[in-house]
């Protein structure tokens, strides 16, 4: 019996390898759910979003929860006793959730320098590459499972939405994106396999619980190369939410998160 799965797609930093850009690094990433664990998912963001008072149609956005602005300008008033719990709602939400957490994570220097001495000023956007590694993993881990999945992206703007999808169809028609003889270390599947196990792609607001879930849960995997000791890290590691946990060492190379252009980094 076929199982049927959800992943839902993420971004942070630009994609553009610009190497005045503020952030190191740029990343896609997100949450891997079956199709029958995502009430549980919605559920359980509700409740957290009942226990704090924070209105049902805010998206918990990691961003302004760390930085204390806007709709979560509010946390930077409560005394540490109170901020800490918060946060250990937070995590307890996370780590109780039944999902599996992906990503493709590029050094923004390491992915200049690589695609600049290859092909000049005509790199690619960073989103084609990394997108096209967290795909193609999620539906290698799938097949495993005997498995569809479908894909669920944050929407970004027409012309980002449809490249997105541009890229999600090249894939099902084509394959992966990158050079044969590069790629085949890693085990690639082909455009038919590609094409039976990708069943769609739908663009959908921050108001999905489960998008807001791969907000939360991509950054700590952005920062591990810097701070591989972050609480919300070592809280994912320590409860098998984080795809590596759940492969053999061998296996991480082909199926697990992709730090990409790392060899590269200056």
């Amino acid at each position: 019996m076929t199982e049927e799965f959800a992943l839902f797609l993420d971004d942070s930093g630009s994609p553009k390898p610009n190497l005045k850009d503020p952030l190191p690094y740029f990343a896609i990433g997100g949450i891997l759910v079956k199709r029958q664990d995502e009430l549980i998912i919605q559920s359980a963001v509700k409740k957290f979003k009942e226990n704090w008072n924070i209105s049902p149609e805010y998206p918990l956005h990691g961003n302004e929860i760390r930085s204390k602005k806007k709709g979560f300008a509010w946390l930077g008033k409560l005394d540490q006793q109170e901020y800490n719990r918060f946060m250990d709602d937070l995590t307890e939400l996370i780590i109780t959730s039944p999902i599996i957490v992906h990503a493709c994570v590029v050094s923004r220097s390491g992915y200049h320098q690589r695609y600049l001495e290859m092909y000049d000023e005509n790199t690619w956007e960073m989103m084609k590459s990394a997108f096209s590694i967290i795909i193609e993993r999620c539906a290698k881990y799938v097949d495993r499972k005997n498995g569809k999945i479908m894909v669920y992206y944050e929407k970004m703007g027409k012309k980002e939405d449809r490249l997105i999808e541009q890229y999600f169809e090249e894939m099902r028609t084509s394959g992966h994106p990158f050079n044969s003889d590069n790629a085949e270390k890693y085990l690639p599947l082909s455009s038919i396999e590609l094409s039976s196990l990708l069943r769609g792609i739908e663009g959908k607001s921050k108001s999905r619980n489960e998008l807001q879930l791969a907000d939360l849960c991509l950054y700590p995997i952005v920062k591990s190369k810097e701070n591989p000791n972050n609480k919300a890290l070592i809280a994912m590691k320590k409860n098998n939410l984080i795809i590596d946990c759940l492969l053999k060492q061998e296996e991480i190379e082909t199926l697990g998160i992709k730090y990409y252009c790392f060899d590269h980094n200056f």
